[in-house]
């Protein structure tokens, strides 16, 4: 994805001559369409013109999901609270209670798919990230857990909505570091964490067969919070309401393409999102066979309180000085969060577990899966 595919003997057209040939178009020469797909991005084109360069789009996108993704794992992981952990008693009679582990440590693999819908400058995209993630944590004091974990990624965009000889796609290679700070009081839990992510984003954007390349930097900040009470029920079950807030910040560094037919340049993007979450969780905890099995499951309201998403601008890269302002990619104010675990411990020592998470927005859904183990002492 990083090659280049260079032009062969091809006179390239001027971006002044790919304007008219939008604009003529946009005035009834039906036979102007393709080279009008070739200089769409670029203009402020008609609508029969392809609309932007969208897998620059996608990967500021991307680094909202994958950073979301790792920043609800955090909180998962540090607020995770079984029948026996709250200290009831799942193995019955005068059977001794959990022991308390002073350090744990945890291992995961995940996979996660998601899809954008078209907006106006955005064609839609499809989306693929697998990782892996390890980290630990320890109990300093009574109540207080601390803990860091590292996330590694790949995610692969393919831009929807566009013919085949116009395609666009990418991969962004993301590593992640979260620490995260828990504090319990009795049924009261309070669970930090703050993430960085820094990586490389690698696109490629093909028109009549020749590819314009680019490679650029991305990070991003992200911190949450979350506020649960946990409420035993009868039968090792539990009823755990929360409320969530959280704050993500993304940077796209600017590019310049190379090769390809009429390559582009485009400005860095900053964006943030500030959002708050309302819901709970329901669990039930039972013994079979010695392994304490536990399943769970979480809905939650979501509404993104603020988004200021950059806008990114691109212009010529050949030196015109013709560019195009092109908004990016917002989700829908409101949405919903829900999601599952079955979780087994098979020892007093280690616990594996497979979670589900879905993020259904009105332009956008996500679904992740995920498997790991949990060692403590």
């Amino acid at each position: 994805m990083d090659g280049t595919a260079r032009s062969r003997g091809r006179v390239r057209p001027t971006l002044a001559a790919v304007a008219a040939l939008c604009l003529a178009t946009a005035s009834g020469a039906d036979a102007a369409v393709i080279s009008c797909g070739t200089g769409g991005p670029f203009v402020a084109a008609p609508p029969s013109c392809p609309q932007g360069d969208s897998i620059a789009l996608s990967g500021d996108a991307a680094l909202f999901d994958v950073g979301t993704r790792f920043l609800q794992r955090l909180a998962a992981i540090s607020s995770f609270k079984t029948a026996a952990s709250a200290g009831n008693n799942p193995w019955g009679g005068g059977a001794d209670s959990t022991p308390s582990e002073r350090y744990r440590t945890w291992l995961e693999g995940y996979g996660l798919a998601s899809r954008t819908d078209a907006t106006d400058d955005f064609a839609g995209d499809k989306r693929r990230t697998f990782g892996a993630v390890a980290g630990a944590a320890a109990t300093i004091a009574p109540g207080v857990i601390v803990g860091l974990s590292v996330d590694q990624g790949r995610t692969k965009v393919d831009v929807t909505n566009l013919p085949a000889n116009l395609a666009q796609n990418g991969h962004i290679d993301l590593t992640q570091i979260g620490a995260l700070a828990a504090f319990q009081n009795g049924p009261w839990s309070l669970g930090t964490n703050v993430i960085y992510g820094f990586g490389r984003v690698h696109s490629s954007r093909f028109v009549a067969g020749e590819a314009s390349t680019a490679s650029y930097l991305a990070s991003l900040w992200g911190a949450m919070a979350e506020l649960s009470y946990y409420w035993a029920l009868p039968n090792n079950s539990r009823f755990v309401p929360k409320i969530t807030v959280d704050w993500m910040r993304t940077q796209t560094d600017a590019f310049t393409e190379t090769g390809g037919f009429l390559p582009v340049s485009g400005s860095g993007v900053t964006s943030t999102r500030v959002r708050m979450m309302v819901g709970g969780e329901v669990g039930h905890s039972w013994l079979m066979d010695r392994t304490l099995l536990d399943f769970s499951m979480y809905a939650r309201m979501v509404d993104n309180l603020s988004q200021d998403i950059g806008v990114l601008e691109l212009t010529d890269a050949g030196g015109s000085g013709v560019s195009r302002l092109l908004a990016g990619i917002r989700e829908s104010n409101l949405g919903a969060d829900a999601g599952a675990m079955l979780s087994a411990r098979v020892s007093d020592t280690t616990r594996l577990y497979a979670v589900y998470d879905g993020r259904f927005r009105g332009n956008f859904i996500s679904h992740s899966g995920t498997v790991g183990a949990e060692f403590r002492f």
